[in-house]
């Protein structure tokens, strides 16, 4: 009903609700929070696996932003911090063992979806952290600024870490300088891992023997769809397997280096650690 004041001016109607409905409204709510409540519960694994789009859509980004990288410069060792690197357990660095020639310069990608350093030193506690070089932070999908090897000497075993992810861990190996002043990583004596190359029978290094220098760094290139290793030895029974070199798996699409910066001239044989008969040989001059 509409009231009026002592000086005649209508009021708007108040409407008032009951208390019985004002009761029904609550127990709906709480019953609606209830299920919420309930479905979250039991599907809680389901959400924290499939996580929502924007993280999704951060990876692609990155991954984007990474695979449209510059290729390195000639003089350039580029090495990847490996996307999900930040899971502890996880391949971060690769190479793991990087084979730096005396001089290159050194670049770190950051493939991840997360930012990265490259820190020399064995972690945060190492009274040496960072003298060598820090790239400081690499955020997802850019590169570090090169890092002078010239002041390196040959034969040096560098360790780094990440001082975000102390446990992302990995060295660099500084071999010798290659002819006209380094060259970039994937010039020089290479040996491709052929697709079908674990198919007993198929074609497997191309070369099967490689001529190479002493000193040389021979980048070993991984085209098939499963691991492989270059491990030097006639097979994994050789008294001398692994003694002279040992990439470890390298994963499809992804390369390896080996150095002959200590190797003699001579003929050596290598074979593959997951598939023995897969075999080959380089000569040093």
């Amino acid at each position: 009903m509409t009231t009026h004041d002592p000086h005649g001016h209508e009021k708007e109607p108040i409407i008032l609700t009951t208390p019985g409905r004002f009761g029904k409204a609550i127990v709906l709510i709480g019953i609606t929070l209830a299920i919420g409540a309930a479905i979250v519960i039991n599907f809680w694994a389901e959400f924290h696996k499939n996580p929502p789009p924007v993280t999704q859509i951060m990876a692609a980004q990155a991954a984007a932003n990474a695979s449209a990288a510059a290729p390195a410069a000639a003089g350039t060792t580029q090495i990847s911090i490996a996307q999900g690197a930040s899971a502890q357990g996880s391949k971060n660095f690769d190479p793991a063992d990087a084979q730096v020639p005396q001089g290159n310069k050194m670049v770190w990608r950051n493939d991840d979806t997360v930012p990265h350093t490259s820190t020399s030193g064995t972690g945060p506690s190492d009274a040496n952290k960072g003298k060598l070089w820090d790239t400081s932070l690499i955020m997802p999908g850019k590169s570090s600024n090169p890092v002078d090897t010239k002041n390196m000497k040959v034969g040096d075993s560098i360790p780094y870490f990440c001082t975000v992810h102390p446990y992302m861990q990995a060295k660099v190996t500084i071999t010798a300088a290659q002819a006209g002043g380094g060259a970039s990583a994937s010039a020089g004596p290479t040996i491709k891992i052929l697709a079908g190359a674990s198919a007993q029978g198929s074609q497997a290094f191309d070369p099967k023997e490689l001529t190479a220098k002493k000193g040389d760094t021979v980048q070993v290139i991984n085209q098939d769809t499963v691991p492989h290793t270059v491990t030097s030895g006639s097979s994994p029974s050789s008294s001398d397997k692994g003694k002279l070199w040992d990439t470890n798996l390298i994963m499809p699409a992804k390369t390896a280096q080996i150095s002959l910066a200590k190797v003699n001239p001579g003929e050596y044989d290598y074979h593959c650690t997951v598939h023995p008969y897969m075999t080959g040989k380089i000569k040093v001059q």
